[in-house]
């Protein structure tokens, strides 16, 4: 009669407590975007394509609406967002790099 010790179990490298649970799905990792979000203090050089009804300028930006007090509808400004309220950013008009093509 053969005997086979039971005591030659080779314990694994891997332990299933600290391991990724992605590495079983079957479904893909999403990696996640840049990061989008606005702070205040942030200088974003955007174009202005949208005019609220009080003229103020208004771009669209992830999730937020920035609105730039003295932008006109087809320019590019450089804005420095000075205050966030909620899903509405206020920004400044640190520097106009080109002008609205249009004539009023």
């Amino acid at each position: 009669m053969l005997y086979v010790s039971r005591n030659n179990n080779k314990k694994h490298n891997w332990n299933p407590y600290t391991s990724s649970v992605q590495r079983f799905s079957i479904y893909p990792t999403i990696k996640a975007s840049e990061d989008t979000s606005l702070r205040v203090g942030d200088v974003l050089t955007v174009d202005i394509y949208d005019i609220d009804d009080k003229g103020n300028g208004v771009v669209h930006r992830g999730d937020k609406r920035i609105i730039i007090p003295n932008a006109t509808s087809g320019s590019k400004v450089k804005v420095k967002i000075i205050k966030i309220q909620g899903d509405i950013a206020i920004g400044h008009v640190v520097k106009v790099l080109s002008e609205s093509n249009s004539e009023y």
